[in-house]
């Protein structure tokens, strides 16, 4: 009696998992056979270069219908996420991989982010399949908006995540409007990478709190290690060279600089929390 229970219960399992497809690839999953040789081996070098040079995995999957491939009864996006997760797209401590998963038939398609994208990521999805790849889509050229699409997927998306200076969202009302946020942004740039230095020189000019005389100094101690992705924790330390006054505080330093060495091939067993976007056509 439990074993015919247990069956039950994980046969509804068993038969997603069975219906879930194998990746053709690493970088292009053409079930459909939308692409003909030339451009699946173009939209294959585009993604392991960029790749190479982000440290960023994009998988470009296409198929006719999620339902002949273990999707039945789900959304685009929930299939997404899981043929996302199941393969394992990205890096499995950034989580930063990219699917652009393409159902012709269905006349939907995905851009599912991994887990380390935050929610600037999701319009910017949007915008590449409203503005890239729909419009082609509607016309029947799929293989010219796959390839638009990718290649806007690298340089809205990949390039900035992996340079971790994600593009402000854009707006339509005016120029002004459109470059006052870049402004403001490389304003605020400037003093978090100069603030510690001006602040430096200006302690020497600033009275000591205890005995008035202008001996201060200031120095910066690193207790923890920096990541790609944590800044490193610290002490600094203001001092005054005529009474010994000394003040400490907490200080953070600034993330170290991404890799871009990480490995080129397979699948890193990232995973996504189902961030991303999607079109219908």
């Amino acid at each position: 009696m439990i074993r015919m229970l247990l069956l039950v219960i994980l046969l509804p399992f068993g038969a997603w998992a069975q219906g879930m497809p194998q990746p053709l690839s690493d970088t292009v999953s053409d079930f459909a056979g939308v692409l003909n040789a030339a451009e699946k081996a173009d939209l294959t070098t585009t993604l392991k270069k960029a790749r190479d040079e982000t440290g960023v995995q994009i998988v470009v999957v296409v198929m006719e219908a999620r339902a002949l491939y273990g999707g039945a009864g789900q959304s685009i996006e929930t299939y997404a996420k899981n043929l996302f997760n199941g393969w394992g797209v990205g890096d499995k401590t950034r989580n930063d991989g990219v699917m652009i998963l393409v159902a012709r038939q269905d006349r939907e398609m995905r851009i599912a982010l991994g887990a380390g994208y935050d929610a600037v990521y999701d319009g910017l999805a949007q915008r590449v399949i409203d503005r890239e790849m729909l419009p082609e889509f509607r016309n029947n050229r799929f293989a010219q908006g796959i390839k638009a699409g990718t290649q806007a997927v690298i340089d809205r998306i990949a390039r900035p995540f992996a340079s971790h200076n994600p593009p402000p969202q854009q707006s339509d009302y005016s120029r002004i409007l459109g470059i006052l946020p870049f402004l403001l942004f490389a304003v605020a740039c400037c003093g978090v990478a100069f603030g510690s230095q001006i602040g430096d020189v200006a302690i020497r000019f600033r009275a000591c709190p205890n005995c008035g005389q202008r001996s201060l100094s200031r120095s910066r101690k690193q207790l923890t290690q920096a990541t790609e992705f944590m800044r490193a924790t610290g002490v600094q330390t203001t001092l005054c060279r005529t009474c010994g006054y000394k003040h400490e505080e907490p200080h953070e330093f600034p993330r170290i600089s991404s890799s871009s060495g990480s490995d080129s091939s397979g699948f890193g067993g990232g995973r996504s929390s189902g961030g991303g976007a999607s079109g219908r056509w």
